[in-house]
């Protein structure tokens, strides 16, 4: 919708533009998931075997990445959980040795989640065995093309946290 046309809704004229627009973000969702199933087809043996739920892998690489100290609170915002359903994943990755607790560093109340050694090296391998598996899949694209496109999709996915 552009930002002269009418409001979506009820009785509102379609926008000429929306018919191939959404057919473009079509296009990039499909490519998106096809990219999702090639990276999630090795998920169940990165961790020494461990068969490792969706929200349980994310959890892992969201503590490999997130900038600043990874709390429950933030594990639920990202994935979308109940803080009851964070406290059960956490659970059970502490179980397998992959997640400790920590106090938060600027808050005594708070706790923050991060990896064990063990689970950020196996985190740091998995990431390189994806890359060296996929890398083929991206020659056909520059390097600055390859840029544009990490560019691109964070802007589509730091808008859904």
């Amino acid at each position: 919708m552009t930002p002269s046309s009418p409001a979506a809704g009820a009785g509102a004229a379609p926008d000429a533009g929306a018919a191939p627009r959404s057919g473009h973000v079509a296009a990039v969702l499909e490519a998106v998931t096809l990219l999702g199933r090639a990276i999630a087809a090795e998920r169940r043996t990165p961790f020494e075997g461990r068969s490792l739920t969706r929200s349980q892998m994310e959890t892992l690489f969201l503590l490999a990445h997130d900038a600043a100290p990874v709390t429950p609170g933030r594990v639920a915002e990202r994935l979308g959980l109940t803080a009851g359903a964070v406290t059960q994943l956490v659970d059970g990755l502490k179980h397998e040795g992959l997640v400790d607790t920590a106090r938060h560093p600027e808050d005594a109340r708070s706790r923050i989640l991060r990896l064990t050694d063990g689970a950020a090296r196996q985190v740091a391998r998995f990431e390189a065995d994806t890359v060296a598996r996929l890398s083929p899949s991206f020659d056909r694209l520059r390097d600055d093309e390859l840029v544009e496109l990490a560019r691109l999709l964070r802007a589509v996915t730091e808008g859904e946290h």
